[in-house]
């Protein structure tokens, strides 16, 4: 049976192992100790490996789509960059570079975070386009949104979230220096 599992919390534990050793440490076993329940409580939830890593996938992609849903409501576009800024605090950024490695290595991880920067650079895009950005240089910027992102994903260990939170703060600047010389 189950026990206290459930798809949620395997995925919670799977981010929290990528979070603190990686992905290469991402096993079945490891998400069984981290959550103190047996292989059988595995199988409740997922026909197999390959069945939790598409899950666990989807679910990643679905929390990004959910993300650029709640910053479209925002209908001012830099209040809708601000409330992406915020909502950048949420994501497991950590777990995020271990999973950029990841796709290195996995096919489906791959696509999964090409589907994640395609969802990320579109919700960036336009709302930097509806600051009154140019279209071409409303792209370069999503571009550059994304990548003080992923970058600082990868240099700050252990992850400093108050200079991604300023370097995001600077971003919506410069978003708004480009509205205004257009």
């Amino acid at each position: 049976m189950s026990g206290n599992a459930s798809r949620e919390k395997y995925f919670a534990a799977a981010l929290e192992i990528l979070t603190d050793q990686g992905f290469g440490h991402l096993r079945m076993t490891s998400l069984h100790q981290r959550l103190g329940v047996s292989s059988g409580s595995f199988y409740h939830f997922f026909a197999g490996w390959d069945d939790f890593v598409a899950q666990f996938l989807e679910n990643w992609v679905g929390q990004t789509a959910e993300i650029s849903a709640q910053a479209q409501l925002a209908s001012d576009p830099f209040n809708r960059l601000e409330t992406l800024r915020l909502l950048a605090r949420s994501v497991p950024h950590s777990a995020e570079a271990a999973m950029r490695l990841w796709s290195a290595t996995d096919p489906a991880v791959a696509t999964a975070q090409y589907h994640v920067d395609t969802q990320r650079l579109a919700i960036i895009r336009e709302a930097v386009s509806a600051a009154g950005v140019t279209n071409s240089r409303a792209g370069l910027l999503a571009q550059h949104g994304l990548s003080i992102i992923v970058g600082w994903q990868q240099l700050s260990h252990p992850f400093d979230a108050y200079v991604l939170d300023d370097m995001l703060g600077q971003f919506i600047e410069l978003v708004r220096g480009s509205a205004s010389s257009v």
